[in-house]
């Protein structure tokens, strides 16, 4: 028996896939492979929108940390800020009390009465050792100034007490033997210039 033969017109050409999807295997596997990749696209976008929204929310981070760190240094700037205003308020409050002790005597001094006039300064001659604040009165018609030294102490107002007029210095007395006078007025004798003893 003659087998029977396709026709000329009705042979496919090499590589093509017939309605029964026979055909050459590579061709198929093509066809599975752009099948698979037109599904694909969507994963692949979905990917994508993953990472983006991943960079964006570690970016986010990122500037919410820098932020963090920012605020930190500012605070930090405030706290040093406030401390220096602390220490400024500090400092003109030890100007003002300088101010202040010329007529008041610190609480925790002892405190010691001086006359000082035209002609003698008054004082105990003895005096226990500690804080003491010498509360000095010119009783004369001269500006007169106050002025002891010792043990390490050296010690004068800045300006003359006017007649009339209190000031206060306070000096941290040790136990020895202390010199008082009357600056201006030592060329005058022993009248204006006096032995402290601190015991």
């Amino acid at each position: 028996m003659k087998k029977k033969t396709a026709a000329p017109g009705n042979r496919l050409p090499l590589g093509s896939v017939q309605a029964n999807g026979s055909g050459p295997a590579h061709t198929r596997h093509s066809h599975c492979f752009r099948s698979m990749g037109m599904k694909a696209t969507p994963l692949i976008l979905l990917a994508c929108a993953a990472a983006i929204s991943f960079t964006a929310a570690e970016e986010k981070t990122t500037e919410k940390t820098t932020g963090e760190k920012a605020k930190e240094l500012l605070k930090k700037a405030e706290d040093k800020t406030v401390a220096a205003g602390h220490a400024v308020v500090n400092g003109t409050k030890k100007a003002g009390r300088a101010i202040a002790d010329a007529v008041t005597p610190d609480s925790d001094a002892h405190k010691v009465d001086v006359t000082i006039n035209d002609s003698d300064i008054s004082l105990p001659k003895t005096l226990g050792a500690g804080k003491t604040a010498f509360m000095v009165k010119n009783t004369g018609k001269e500006k007169h100034n106050f002025r002891i030294q010792g043990k390490g102490v050296d010690e004068k107002f800045l300006l003359d007490i006017a007649a009339n007029d209190t000031k206060v210095m306070h000096v941290q007395l040790k136990p020895g033997t202390y010199q008082v006078t009357c600056p201006e007025k030592e060329k005058h004798g022993d009248s204006m210039k006096h032995t402290l003893t601190v015991q």
